[in-house]
C-alpha cells in the first residue's frame, strides 16, 4: 500500500484530512499541500491520523509546524490519535502536548 491523502468537507464546514500509508520524508509535501488547501477552505481543519501505519520525524515536524501555524494564522486544528506506534513517536518526543489531540467520538 502507497501512501494517499483523502479530503473531506463536513456538513458543519470543518475539512478532515485522512492521510494513509506511511507519513515520512518521501510523503510530507503531499500530506503539507492537502493541509494548506484545507486551511485556505475552513477555519476548522481535521487531521485524523488512525490510517497511518508510520510517521516518522519529518511528518512529526510537519504536525508541529501544522500546529503552530493554526495559532499564528487563525485557523483551528484538531489532531485526531492514529493506531499505538503512531502515537509512541509523539510520546518519545515529548510533543504530546503541543498538538492538538481531540478524543475520536
Amino acid at each position: 500500500m502507497g501512501f494517499a491523502v483523502d479530503v473531506a468537507t463536513g456538513d458543519d464546514g470543518r475539512v478532515v484530512v485522512l492521510p494513509r500509508g506511511e507519513l515520512d520524508m518521501a510523503t510530507q509535501d503531499e500530506l503539507r499541500a492537502a493541509l494548506v488547501r484545507a486551511a485556505a477552505e475552513s477555519a476548522l481543519v481535521v487531521l485524523d491520523l488512525g490510517e497511518l501505519r508510520f510517521v516518522d520525524t519529518s511528518g512529526l515536524r510537519l504536525i508541529l509546524e501544522t500546529a503552530e501555524a493554526s495559532r499564528r494564522d487563525g485557523f483551528a486544528f484538531a489532531v485526531l490519535p492514529g493506531a499505538p506506534a503512531v502515537q509512541r513517536l509523539f510520546e518519545v518526543a515529548g510533543v504530546t502536548e503541543l498538538v492538538p489531540f481531540e478524543d475520536r467520538t
